[in-house]
């Protein structure tokens, strides 16, 4: 999908349509998640400040992201692609693999028909606004490579004959599995693009991905297996003053990562806390996602060095599993089962605990990559 959160904003609210549009995780953050296709034109891009943003293109419009508006859209996408292919990859909330080397005999244009049939029917059950890119080749790597050089509303195909001399000219970062270090190290010797970077002597690793030879199999929802940890980060505006307010921002991430748990029907035994350079650490024997329960725990710990002026905090839970086990007080797990239901109806922190009034919430942030598929996905099959 091309500038996904941006275009679904443009999608639901007409007025943002043709207008540079900017996601910004909540109100008042000040770093843009997503940019429209108007606002690249201006240069701006993922990662950008809102100020930079605003340098760039003084017009633009900052709208907070709706992570529950672009998920819906990534189920209905979904469900489009499944009439073509029963083998399918949720790569990330904006971007799938499906394998049509079976179904395509089933479409008198093959392949070619079939990309323009799901870039119709994305228009017409998405929103007339909504458009995609499609990659086709025979390697994940390749198809997802394709996708991304012509963009917006692409269709590109490469093949066994003319990827090599099609993607010469791509610039290093693009490839999937060229991150921020390996860019780095390619421009260093002198490589920008993949032709410059062919033309060295390199490490494997790194040699597969710029010959574009990697080919791994497509991860379909048999293949998922349940999240191994929930975690919770966040990083303040300004450096917190008071001991109050790092525990309620302690209090906070705990609740938002217990309630992720109990929403996948599991428990854990290991929680973890971060504060700057504090770290804390502990296992229980019982399984638990009860949050007074976990926040007591990680606070102890805290409370052994009470830590001020800190900038980031982070809430993790590990050593999961699905939980079978009833509360020990019965009325508490009634308590939370109808928190949960109240929350799932009207947003989380719809109710809350008492502790944390007088403190702007931390809210969920939007994730462009689903680390929990297998909640999403497989967990109601």
């Amino acid at each position: 999908m091309n500038s996904y959160f941006a275009t679904a904003e443009q999608q639901a609210n007409p007025i943002y349509r043709g207008r540079p549009v900017g996601i910004i995780k909540a109100e008042g953050r000040g770093c843009v998640i997503a940019a429209s296709v108007e606002a690249k034109k201006f240069g701006v891009r993922t990662g950008c400040t809102t100020w930079e943003a605003k340098k760039m293109c003084p017009w633009i419009i900052f709208v907070p992201s709706d992570m529950d508006k672009y998920f819906a859209l990534t189920n209905r996408m979904i469900k489009i692609l499944a009439d073509y292919s029963p083998t399918l990859e949720a790569f990330s909330i904006d971007e799938c693999f499906i394998d049509v080397t079976e179904t395509q005999k089933f479409f008198g244009g093959g392949m070619y028909q079939m990309a323009l049939e799901i870039k119709s029917r994305v228009r017409e059950e998405l929103g007339e606004w909504m458009k995609c890119s499609i990659g086709v080749s025979f390697t994940k790597l390749l198809a997802k490579l394709a996708s991304e050089m012509n963009k917006p509303d692409g269709l590109t195909f490469l093949t066994p004959d003319n990827y090599l001399d099609e993607t010469k000219c791509v610039a290093v970062s693009e490839v999937c599995g060229i991150g921020y270090s390996r860019t780095k190290y390619l421009n260093s010797r002198g490589a920008y693009t993949l032709g410059q970077a062919r033309k060295l002597d390199l490490p494997r690793e790194i040699w597969e991905l710029v010959w574009l030879r990697s080919n791994d199999e497509l991860t379909t929802i048999d293949d998922l297996e349940p999240a191994k940890s929930v975690s919770r980060t966040y990083t303040t505006f300004q450096a917190t003053s008071h001991k109050s307010q790092v525990t309620k921002l302690i209090r906070n991430l705990v609740e938002e990562a217990a309630a992720k748990l109990r929403e996948m029907g599991m428990a854990g035994r290991t929680f973890c806390l971060s504060l700057d350079s504090f770290w804390a650490r502990k296992t229980v024997e019982a399984p638990t996602s009860d949050p007074l329960v976990i926040f007591d725990l990680l606070n102890r710990e805290y409370e052994k060095n009470p830590i001020v002026n800190i900038r980031q905090a982070g809430v993790w839970i590990s050593n999961l599993m699905f939980n079978t086990q009833c509360l020990m007080f019965n009325n508490r797990r009634q308590l939370l089962d109808a928190t949960d239901k109240v929350n799932q109806k009207f947003g989380l922190f719809t109710l809350y605990p008492a502790t944390l009034l007088g403190t702007e919430l931390v809210r969920p942030e939007v994730t462009g990559y689903l680390g929990d598929k297998y909640y999403r996905f497989a967990g109601d099959r």
